[in-house]
């Protein structure tokens, strides 16, 4: 079965800028590459292929592609990070930086996050562009399996949106509940805009539904925890 833009497919892929590794779905090759997070989720992702979820050069890739084999890309910095624009480079006076700052140390101005990149007497120039603006990269993917399930296909999509999982229920027919983390507000800044981008999937994928619900359950403290902490 040939993959079609609108599929919900599972792809395992592995990002790479100059013969270095920079993004993948698996551990191992995340560890080998000096570039493994404890906490990031591995295992192959579930994307919607032709709806931007994964850089525009691998979307386009995608369509016409078989289930099961390992397929190459190089996507040219138009289609992955942008090219490097040098009005994003920007002079930032030492007063509106981090007490301690040295070169090549990331930043965040005015809620945007940079580079600096020199310093020119009290001020620091600070590059805001994506740290692989620029750069042509090379993804090797394999799509593992065609997504039928739409629960899978919502809790995969929540995963991509949100980096947790979260489990999905459609078992009172006329809405659909999606069970969310504790302080999930706090661990998304952006959560108000996810909820929405969660929900619109939802409806999209549940046509039978009249609402989406996110319930939230915050457990009582363990008593005896807080007794011996006194």
């Amino acid at each position: 079965m040939a993959i079609e833009n609108g599929n919900y497919i599972k792809i395992s892929y592995t990002g790479s800028v100059n013969g270095s590794a920079f993004d993948t779905t698996d551990a191992e090759a995340a560890k080998t590459a000096g570039i493994f997070r404890e906490n990031a989720m591995y295992g192959p992702a579930v994307v919607k292929v032709g709806a931007g979820h994964v850089l525009v050069g691998v979307d386009e890739d995608l369509a016409g592609k078989d289930v099961g084999k390992e397929y190459t890309v190089v996507v040219p910095a138009e289609k992955a990070f942008g090219e490097h624009k040098k009005d994003e480079l920007k002079a930032v006076d030492r007063k509106g930086l981090p007490e301690k700052v040295a070169m090549f140390d990331r930043v965040t101005v005015d809620g945007r996050e940079g580079v600096v990149v020199n310093k020119i007497g009290n001020r620091y120039l600070v590059d805001f562009n994506h740290p692989l603006a620029g750069q042509d990269l090379t993804y090797v993917y394999t799509i593992e399996s065609v997504v039928e399930d739409p629960i899978e296909k919502l809790e995969g999509t929540i995963r991509l949106f949100t980096g947790r999982e979260m489990k999905v229920s459609n078992a009172h027919k006329t809405f659909v509940s999606v069970e969310v983390p504790p302080m999930m507000a706090m661990y998304n800044q952006n959560w108000m805009m996810t909820e929405y981008m969660i929900t619109q999937e939802a409806f999209g994928l549940f046509p039978e539904i009249e609402s989406v619900k996110f319930v939230e359950t915050f457990p009582r403290p363990n008593l005896k925890t807080e007794e011996k902490a006194e």
